[in-house]
């Protein structure tokens, strides 16, 4: 998918999206292999790859006034209301997908279906909504881990990354927090 739409999000905001998502996700892989399985811990729902099919394992919980959060290694969906927002794991690029795709189990990026940018104001502010929502998601669940476990935990998952994160671990919860902030104040900027 080519860049996002400007009326979803600011280039600069988009790019920080993205590094923190790909940060954050990381890091869910890595409570996922954790011995507890953080993600199950946490209370979320597994469904299982069939033996053969090719994908990862989806993980699903409610997201707030009856939406539902489902995370995959390749990806994110909000569904909020009538509104499906994907949220690939490369390019952070919000995308609107089919409803009724998402009426049967899913394992990769592709049984999603044709996505399409979002292309009307109110599209656009639910793309951004379903991304503030996913912001607010992580950010929880960075406390979460991180009262359980502590930072130790989250220093383990960034050694095996081998790569410098930005930001610090320790201030992930608030770089998601400031980021959904700053995503939240462009809804006044932009008329629905």
């Amino acid at each position: 998918m080519g860049s996002s739409l400007p009326c979803v999000l600011p280039h600069a905001l988009r790019r920080e999206g993205e590094r923190l998502f790909d940060l954050s996700m990381w890091c869910i892989g890595r409570d996922v292999l954790h011995p507890e399985n953080l993600l199950l811990r946490r209370g979320l729902h597994r469904e299982r790859m069939p033996p053969g099919q090719k994908g990862t394992s989806a993980y699903r919980t409610a997201l707030g006034e009856g939406g539902v959060l489902t995370l995959w290694g390749f990806g994110v969906v909000c569904r909020e209301h009538r509104d499906c927002v994907y949220v690939p794991r490369s390019g952070f690029n919000p995308v609107l997908v089919d409803e009724a795709r998402l009426a049967r189990p899913l394992f990769n990026a592709m049984d999603l279906g044709i996505p399409r940018l979002p292309a009307t104001p109110g599209e656009c502010s639910a793309a951004r909504a379903a991304v503030g929502a996913l912001a607010g998601w992580l950010a929880a669940h960075e406390e979460w881990v991180g009262g359980l476990l502590g930072p130790a935990w989250r220093r383990e998952c960034i050694a095996a990354l081998k790569k410098a994160p930005s930001p610090p671990v320790e201030a992930l919860a608030t770089a998601w927090r400031e980021w959904a902030a700053r995503v939240e104040a462009l809804e006044p900027s932009v008329g629905t």
